[in-house]
C-alpha cells in the first residue's frame, strides 16, 4: 500500500452571525460521535436536509418579522413596570424601597407619553387612555385623595355615598391619620381657603368613622 494517509476534509466556518433559532453550531459540531461529513454541511447559515430532497433551508428566513406574540403595548408594560420600581413601597412597613425615585419614575412616564405619541396608529384603544385632565395639581388634593380612600376603606362608595361591604376600620384609621398628619405639617404650605376645606374634610372623615365604629359595636 502507499505510504499516503487519507487527509481528512477541512472544516472552514464563516457563519458568526448571532443565532437564536437553532443550537449552538460549536457545541453541535463538538458533539461526540457526530460525522464530520454532517458537520460540513454547514456553509453560511445554510443547511442540507436529506429529508427535504436536499435542497437547502435559510434560517433567516425563519426569524423574518417579530413573533406573533409580540406586541409594541408590551413595550408600554415593560416601561410601566420600570415606573412601578421606582414607587415601590415595601408593603409592610409602607415606606419606599431604596430605588424608589419620583425623578426616574418621571422620565419613565415621559418615554410612555412619546411612545404612545409615536405608535398612536398602531396601539390599541385600550392602551392610549381617556383624555387628559387639565386640572393642575395642587397640594389639597393630597388629602381629598386620601379622604376618599379612606371613606372606601369604610366600605361606602365615594362617588355615591352607599355602603357597599364590610368597613375596614384598621385601614381607615391609618388613612385617617395620614390626612391628620398632612394638616399638621403642611398647613403653611396651603393658602387658607385650601387650609379651611382640608380641616372641614378630615373633620368629617372623623365623624364619619366614630359613627360606624359605633354602630359595629
Amino acid at each position: 500500500m502507499a505510504d499516503k494517509e487519507e487527509k481528512e476534509p477541512e472544516i472552514i466556518i464563516t457563519d458568526r452571525r448571532p443565532r437564536f433559532d437553532a443550537e449552538e453550531e460549536s457545541a453541535r459540531e463538538s458533539r461526540p460521535g457526530q460525522p464530520v461529513e454532517e458537520a460540513a454541511h454547514h456553509h453560511d447559515g445554510v443547511h442540507d436536509h436529506e429529508g427535504m430532497g436536499g435542497h437547502g433551508h435559510d434560517h433567516d428566513a425563519d426569524v423574518e418579522g417579530p413573533p406573533k406574540d409580540v406586541r409594541l403595548e408590551q413595550v408600554l408594560a415593560i416601561l410601566s413596570g420600570m415606573v412601578l420600581n421606582h414607587l415601590a413601597f415595601d408593603p409592610e412597613t409602607r415606606r419606599p424601597v431604596p430605588s424608589f425615585s419620583l425623578k426616574e419614575a418621571r422620565f419613565f412616564l415621559g418615554l410612555m407619553e412619546k411612545f404612545q405619541e409615536a405608535f398612536q396608529e398602531r396601539l390599541p384603544l385600550s392602551v392610549m387612555g381617556g383624555p387628559v385632565s387639565e386640572e393642575e395639581p395642587k397640594l389639597g388634593h393630597v388629602p381629598a385623595i386620601l379622604g376618599g380612600m379612606a371613606i372606601s376603606s369604610l366600605g361606602v362608595d365615594p362617588r355615591t355615598g352607599r355602603p357597599e361591604r364590610k368597613p375596614d376600620f384598621e385601614s381607615a384609621r391609618y388613612l385617617i391619620d395620614l390626612m391628620d398628619l398632612f394638616v399638621k405639617e403642611g398647613e403653611s404650605a396651603l393658602d387658607p381657603e385650601e387650609r379651611e376645606y382640608v380641616k372641614d374634610m378630615v373633620y368629617q372623615a372623623k365623624m364619619y368613622f366614630v359613627s360606624l365604629k359605633d354602630r359595629a359595636v
